[in-house]
């Protein structure tokens, strides 16, 4: 943290809306740790103090980060840890390691590696955020306040939890980086690494494809160079997935096991709309709704958009539905930038209410998971 504050006090005055915009999401992470211990099923000691980060799906991630992956393949109708790609929990691995020097509270090791690993993450969110918005003609003080509110809209609160999604969300924005300049190897670094993040990583690889060649034409793109790298640079996304199937094959004997052990958590492909009311669940009924708001308001809010752009949104929006789960469509989406981008346009000018309720808005939906969710600690942290 002291590493943190050297770089904010070093910053020159100039960038006084990034100054606040880090205060932010640091001040909203501390937010989120206070409230969550204070909420039903939330505190559980003070050495446990952060586990109110790592709840439900943390507990694969820590895993992972312990024993690496099983060395058998994936049984029918056996949750296994699989499902999660390797390149968040290993960033938590390389965190955890020196940190069993310090101490021998072993259901430490996992959250404080965690919480180690979260605050560059953090740190690197807000700045990469400001870039690729700089990229789009954004200044400061706009790029300030559309990451307070992306960090309010509804459910967000997971991108301070100890989940993937701030990694994934960094990866795109490099991968976009990439694009508005030219940056070809930083574009293949990106779309391979974000593969190796999380299954979805290949869709929006190849749903960036086709933005590119929707925006610079399905075969000029050919006869323009710097296109064609760009577009080739893209199959760095399946290389990677290549790349990790042939490593499942030499260790478990499965080179699809991220696949096979799909149906354990009820993911079979489908319609998309199948999925939508299909829970008896109440909370369930929930993220119905919310997703038919998502879907209804980006209907409002790309109709007058490039092909390109619509593309590549619904592609990704509509994915996770067909998979036959709705779980965690409000993680999948809360990656998708361009839906927040458009409604951001049309809502900036009245922030400070948007603020205000989404801000509200997120409290409640975050009780809602804290009382719900199971400790991660309590089934995973131990060594």
């Amino acid at each position: 943290m002291a590493f943190f504050m050297a770089i904010f006090v070093a910053m020159p005055d100039g960038n006084k809306y990034l100054k606040r915009a880090l205060l932010f999401a640091f001040g909203l992470k501390l937010f989120y740790l206070l409230l969550g211990n204070l909420l039903p099923n939330g505190w559980n000691g003070m050495e446990h103090v952060l586990d109110v980060f790592a709840r439900n799906d943390s507990g694969w991630y820590h895993q992972i980060a312990r024993d690496g992956y099983p060395t058998s393949p994936p049984a029918l109708g056996v949750q296994t840890s699989f499902a999660f790609f390797p390149l968040y929990p290993a960033i938590i691995s390389l965190f955890r390691q020196p940190i069993l020097l310090f101490t021998q509270n072993n259901d430490l090791v996992y959250v404080l590696a965690s919480f180690l690993v979260h605050l560059p993450l953090t740190w690197l969110w807000v700045v990469m955020l400001f870039k690729w918005l700089g990229g789009m003609g954004f200044d400061s003080r706009r790029a300030f306040i559309y990451s307070i509110f992306f960090q309010v809209f509804p459910y967000h609160f997971f991108y301070h939890m100890f989940y993937s999604e701030v990694l994934f969300s960094i990866l795109f924005m490099w991968a976009l980086i990439a694009v508005q300049k030219k940056m070809h190897l930083s574009l293949a670094m990106a779309v391979a690494l974000l593969t190796l993040c999380r299954p979805t990583g290949i869709v929006f690889s190849a749903g960036l494809g086709l933005w590119l060649l929707a925006e610079n034409g399905w075969f000029r793109v050919l006869r323009q160079r710097d296109n064609l790298i760009q577009l080739l640079a893209l199959f760095a996304a399946p290389a990677a997935l290549v790349l990790w199937m042939i490593y499942l094959y030499f260790h478990c004997g499965d080179p699809v096991a991220f696949s096979s052990t799909q149906a354990a958590w009820g993911h079979a492909y489908t319609w998309p709309w199948e999925p939508l009311f299909a829970g008896r669940q109440w909370y369930l009924q929930l993220i119905s709704i919310y997703i038919l708001l998502l879907i209804l308001s980006s209907i409002l809010l790309l109709r007058k958009t490039r092909l390109g752009e619509q593309l590549f949104f619904w592609l990704n929006a509509l994915f996770p539905l067909i998979t036959g789960s709705i779980a965690s469509y409000y993680r999948y989406f809360s990656v998708i930038p361009t839906y927040f981008l458009r409604l951001f346009t049309v809502l900036e000018t009245r922030w400070k209410w948007v603020f205000t309720f989404g801000m509200l808005l997120n409290i409640l939906l975050y009780y809602v998971w804290v009382s719900l969710s199971s400790r991660a600690s309590e089934e995973w942290l131990t060594f």
